[in-house]
């Protein structure tokens, strides 16, 4: 039998806690991705982790559409550039497709709009092709265990300080993912769940939020952060 294997402080909470109800069985990984280099690779070293079995790779939707229908999947790494569509677009669909499977989008791009989209489309994470083998690992076993790991290089780049925004205080990391969460319409309820945090550490981090962005409710947070540039607007694209 597999051992649990915490994910390393790479995941939605954003720290060095295990993720709770981690699974203890073997998390079956299926790859979307027309890279075959990159698939190569991360086929093999996901494999070597005693957790995880590599089910099958395929290059775009149409075949993933086909192997879907006829395997058991845990989690989907799904590329966002296909040749036959995005994956945002298509994680929906392939949800359906294998009900219970969390998709994890790959990709080459750090845009804020992305991620935005991803969270939208119900994807269960985020990852880039720049972050490690370690950290993609991380990633599937946060999002089998029903975290919403978001690449830490994604969360930087949000919470640089963009030199469009006024804000005197960053956003913390952990901050920015309550924030992306209260933009996409979640409720406290459903984001301390998502995050594996209490609801008084959520409504900590809230005001927190509040107090840095100079609001004075969420839902004035949310509009100051999308008016300097600290998140983009659900379904808004660059």
């Amino acid at each position: 039998m597999p051992r649990t294997i915490p994910a390393r402080g790479w995941y939605s909470n954003l720290e060095g806690d295990p993720v709770p109800g981690a699974t203890s069985r073997t998390i079956r990984v299926f790859i979307i991705d027309d890279h075959r280099m990159f698939t190569q690779a991360v086929a093999a070293a996901l494999t070597e982790e005693p957790d995880m079995e590599v089910v099958d790779t395929v290059e775009n939707l149409a075949s993933a559409r086909q192997r879907l229908e006829e395997l058991e999947v845990d989690v989907i790494l799904l590329d966002q550039r296909l040749p036959d569509g995005q994956g945002t677009h298509a994680a929906a669909e392939l949800r359906a497709l294998c009900p219970g499977a969390k998709v994890v989008l790959v990709t080459a791009a750090m845009e804020p709009s992305v991620l935005n989209e991803a969270l939208a489309a119900g994807c269960a994470g985020f990852v880039t092709k720049g972050d490690s083998i370690d950290a993609l690992a991380a990633a599937v076993r946060a999002a089998a265990s029903g975290a919403t790991p978001v690449s830490p290089a994604m969360l930087t780049r949000i919470t640089r300080g963009d030199s469009n925004s006024s804000l005197t205080e960053p956003l913390t990391p952990r901050e920015t993912a309550v924030l992306l969460f209260l933009a996409d319409g979640m409720s406290n309820e459903e984001i301390a769940r998502r995050l594996f945090i209490s609801i008084h550490t959520l409504r900590n981090h809230i005001q927190s939020i509040i107090s840095k962005l100079g609001a004075h409710s969420k839902l004035e947070a949310v509009s100051i952060a999308i008016r300097e540039g600290v998140i983009t607007a659900p379904g808004n694209d660059y």
